[in-house]
């Protein structure tokens, strides 16, 4: 192959990614006018328009959908064979990471994980989006982030994933504003829970839903916000209730007034993963970052949160 062809392949994923050339053009660090004229000879290559205006947007030809999937391998199959050129000089390395982790993920990884890539990798820069599990595929098949921590019950066949912790939950409310937290309470007093209207889909509040719904009950949910490390502050300024994973209440209820109880209705312990694409798999930076989030401890937990016999934490 040509060295241009080479380099319009590259465009040409860049295109059928964005279905933009402005975005296509600043994915790829290059001028829009560039992208435009490799767009005229994508088109005269192939003999198609690969992108038509609809409105103002752009739509994918039947053409251009045909040949996406290929495209995006051939792209991933160049990264791999230059990957394997040259043994992983951490101190040398110059690139840029992109990791999806909630806030509450953020909080147990990123101060060590920051502190390590600073010490043991400084030419590597991190940065941390808040993750969609709607577009957690796409996301990692296409660049848009490299490596996804979270709760993900259902990841897709396409995707990698390994275990990292599991994490009982519990609830809070404000300190001495509640005697006992029995089912009653909970479903009678009103909720604060992470997922606004203008924040990705909740995977934890899902699943919430989903196991009230199969013993018949549903919440008040009447504060929702978008930071997960919110709520035990508005928790211990009001009379509202919040279901969060044990080691987040734990943590807070040091620093805030705030009771811990047991989740007074069954509910499996939630598994948090890590996720990311055949794309990175064997590029040896990725393997390494991989198992260096591995390293790092799960959150700790207290013996007494631990105990099922302990009805409440103060």
């Amino acid at each position: 192959m040509k060295r241009s062809n080479i380099n319009l392949l590259v465009c040409l994923n860049a295109l059928l990614a964005t279905r933009s050339v402005t975005r296509a053009a600043e994915r790829l660090e290059m001028s829009q006018s560039g992208m435009s004229n490799a767009l005229s000879r994508l088109r005269e290559l192939t003999g198609d328009p690969l992108l038509v205006r609809s409105g103002n947007e752009f739509n994918l030809t039947e053409r251009a959908q045909s040949i996406a999937l290929k495209v995006r391998y051939g792209i991933e199959l160049m990264d791999e064979i230059f990957a394997n050129e040259g043994p992983l000089d951490l101190l040398e390395t110059k690139a840029t990471v992109t990791l999806a982790a909630a806030d509450n993920i953020g909080l147990n990884y990123l101060p060590t994980l920051s502190h390590l890539l600073s010490d043991m990798a400084p030419g590597l820069v991190l940065n941390v989006r808040a993750p969609d599990p709607d577009h957690v595929k796409e996301w990692l098949s296409e660049g848009e982030c490299d490596i996804a921590i979270g709760y993900f019950p259902e990841v897709h066949p396409d995707l990698r994933r390994i275990s990292l912790y599991s994490q009982p939950m519990s609830c809070i409310t404000a300190r001495g504003s509640c005697p006992d937290l029995t089912l009653d309470t909970y479903i009678e007093r009103p909720h604060v829970v992470f997922g606004s209207p203008f924040s990705p889909r909740s995977t934890l509040e899902q699943t919430l839903i989903h196991e009230l719904k199969a013993i018949g009950h549903d919440r008040i949910r009447s504060v929702r916000v978008s930071s997960l490390l919110l709520i035990p502050y508005i928790v211990a300024s009001s009379h509202h209730v919040a279901t969060l994973p044990t080691w987040i209440c734990e943590r807070f209820s040091a620093h805030l007034p705030l009771d811990i109880w047991p989740v007074p209705f069954a509910l499996a312990d939630i598994e948090t993963v890590m996720v990311w694409h055949e794309r990175t798999h064997r590029l040896p930076l990725f393997v390494w970052l991989r198992e260096l989030i591995r390293s790092i401890p799960p959150p700790p937990l207290t013996h007494q949160a631990r105990d099922p016999g302990r009805s409440v934490l103060s």
